[in-house]
């Protein structure tokens, strides 16, 4: 039986980047509390490595950052997250009277700087987005000029302008917001598409693309609030329907059972899962095998 970790894998340079931040913050105010506004990333191995090394994460399922920020204790140094955040956020923050660093994923900034530019200039933006993720609140947060079509359940909105900017969230694959976009032509000919998607999610839906059409077996390892990685888990799915596609978090959710009579297996994982988790999954597999 043969095993293959897919690659890339590992931390996406976004995600490093952020938990790099936040660590290095903690440093440098030892004495201070610093905490993250929402999730980081979303992995959990990657929280409890914040929390391992003194840093709080204020999350509550159901509550908005907005309301978050209230749960921030006095004189924090506050993290805000790889996925971005409105401007509203920022000024509750300082009304408070309290410190922010900003984690913001560079490719996310770009992209919302797409938006921005676009948006002063006075056009209209359709965003292709999942309601209620932090990226996409951050996007349509910029100007009321920019319109959420939600990933699934896509409805194209009228406006009067017919040259609208389109633009993806940049946890998505192209191919699957591709028949959303089409919807859009047909209603906006001269509509203008943006690719949206960030360069490691694309180089991880490509390797799942160009994987063995012999593959027995995916194990897809990430999060289950990760958006990147729930795209990873439909892309396998889509492509090898006749091959078992588990989506697992960490590599005691491994079963023997599934693993028998295998002749390949392949390890996909998220850009917020931490290339240790993904070697423990490969490991885990040869132990079971052999």
């Amino acid at each position: 039986m043969k095993v293959i970790r897919l690659e890339p894998y590992g931390y996406c340079a976004g995600v490093e980047n952020a938990i790099n931040i936040a660590l290095e913050t903690k440093k440098n105010n030892a004495d201070r509390n610093v905490c993250v506004l929402g999730m980081l990333v979303h992995n959990q191995d990657a929280l409890q490595t914040l929390t391992k090394n003194g840093i709080k994460t204020i999350y509550q399922e159901g509550k908005t950052l907005e309301e978050l920020v209230d749960l921030i204790p006095d004189n924090s140094i506050v993290i805000l997250t790889a996925h971005g955040h409105s401007k509203e956020i920022e000024d509750k923050i300082l009304d408070r009277h309290l410190e922010f660093v900003d984690a913001t994923c560079p490719f996310v900034k770009q992209s919302m700087g797409v938006i921005l530019h676009s948006s002063v200039k006075g056009k209209d933006i359709f965003y292709i987005g999942k309601k209620g993720h932090p990226e996409a609140s951050a996007s349509i947060s910029i100007s009321d000029k920019v319109h959420l079509i939600d990933f699934s359940n896509p409805i194209i909105p009228n406006i009067a302008s017919d040259e609208p900017l389109v633009i993806s969230q940049t946890t998505f694959s192209k191919k699957e917001v591709e028949h959303i976009v089409n919807s859009i032509k047909e209603k906006y000919p001269k509509a203008i598409i943006k690719n949206g998607v960030c360069h490691a999610s694309d180089l991880r839906q490509s390797a799942i693309e160009n994987l063995d059409e012999d593959v027995d077996l995916i194990y897809v390892v990430g999060g289950k609030n990760s958006n990147n990685t729930q795209t990873l888990l439909r892309i396998a799915k889509n492509k090898f329907p006749n091959a078992k596609v588990i989506p697992i978090e960490k590599d005691l959710e491994i079963k023997r059972r599934d693993l028998e009579g295998l002749s390949l297996i392949a390890i996909s994982s998220g850009a917020s899962t931490p290339k240790e988790v993904t070697n423990r999954v490969y490991f885990r597999i040869e132990l079971l095998c052999n």
